[in-house]
């Protein structure tokens, strides 16, 4: 099944480089930023390049979520092929430094259905639209002025930076920090119904760093955080107030709001991404089971178009290099 998912990433990749509506070309010129920005490690994923596997188990919880949703990831116990990751394009990146982190699971329900999310700890997005974007990483690529410059007149990246400001900064292994959907969703029920949610997978307990802390640790803290208990994350699904924005994820949802835990993610074990599993999945977050629906924040169609180009690219170089397995 991974190879299959891949080839059709590989065609899409393929097909969006000849598109030529706003959003596909700001997606790819974000990917072209990223290279510019970080370089190229070969074979590897532009944003999110230094990260590892995991196999891991969705347990649903019984209650609302069955009647909001009629997924199969709510019905029955489904496997999860994830991965953990340093977001931004440095595979060396420091573990010893606090960070920006992604999580990707590609879910298969018991009956055989696909879902995929990706996921990271922004609470929520520094910008509203894929140009908007592409033209903040051609800044970063320019230099500090240029951001400077982007800033000045952009105020979503001014309320994102306001609030980063405030965030603790506190070093948290990957298991130990939330993971947020940031984007939002549709809910669906058997009669039709849609609700508008957000979700975050929160740690079941507080994990620490049970190392001392160095450049590459992070994979080895986790394994001792395996040996010594379980290693989990529930998922919190939030339900839309009526006043919130839902197709913006530049926006955040502020105040008091329904929260569910509708189901627990639990993590058998971890592997090296040349090890493992996950190395070829390309976590699109816009594979969605049924049950549930995209919302139509551009940012979603945005992030399929710039991850299938990075997967072309990384899967194509590895053919190359005879590495492809």
């Amino acid at each position: 099944m991974k190879k299959i998912i891949g080839i059709i990433s590989v065609i899409f990749a393929i097909n969006v480089s000849a598109e030529t509506n706003s959003i596909d070309n700001a997606a790819i010129n974000t990917v072209e930023s990223f290279e510019k920005l970080f370089g190229v490690t070969q074979g590897k994923r532009r944003n999110h390049t230094k990260g590892f596997c995991f196999d891991a188990t969705l347990m649903p919880h019984k209650g609302k979520i069955q009647t909001l949703s009629n997924s199969t990831i709510f019905s029955g116990i489904s496997n999860v092929n994830g991965r953990l990751s340093h977001k931004g394009g440095n595979n060396t990146a420091p573990d010893q430094k606090h960070a920006d982190y992604g999580m990707g699971l590609a879910i298969t329900s018991e009956v055989g259905e696909l879902h995929y999310m990706s996921m990271n700890t922004l609470d929520f997005f520094p910008v509203s639209t894929p140009e908007a974007f592409a033209e903040l990483t051609a800044a970063q690529v320019s230099g500090g002025d240029a951001v400077k410059k982007f800033k000045e007149n952009n105020l979503d990246l001014q309320r994102f930076k306001s609030h980063v400001a405030t965030k603790d900064k506190t070093l948290k292994p990957y298991e130990g920090n939330t993971y947020n959907s940031v984007n939002s969703f549709y809910l669906i029920n058997d009669n039709g119904d849609k609700t508008a949610i957000r979700w975050s997978f929160v740690p079941t307990t507080a994990q620490s760093l049970v190392l001392e802390p160095k450049q590459d640790f992070f994979f080895e803290n986790m394994q001792q955080n395996l040996k010594n208990g379980t290693v989990s994350w529930d998922m919190l699904i939030t339900l839309a107030n009526k006043t919130d924005v839902v197709d913006n994820a530049a926006i955040p949802w502020t105040g008091d709001r329904e929260q569910i835990v509708a189901a627990t993610l639990v993590v058998n074990s971890i592997s090296l991404e040349k090890e493992g599993k996950c190395d070829d999945i390309n976590y699109d977050p816009l594979v969605l089971s049924p049950g549930f629906e995209a919302s139509s924040d551009p940012l979603l169609q945005a992030r399929r178009t710039s991850y299938a180009v990075s997967f072309g690219k990384r899967i194509s170089e590895k053919q190359e290099s005879g590495n492809d397995d």
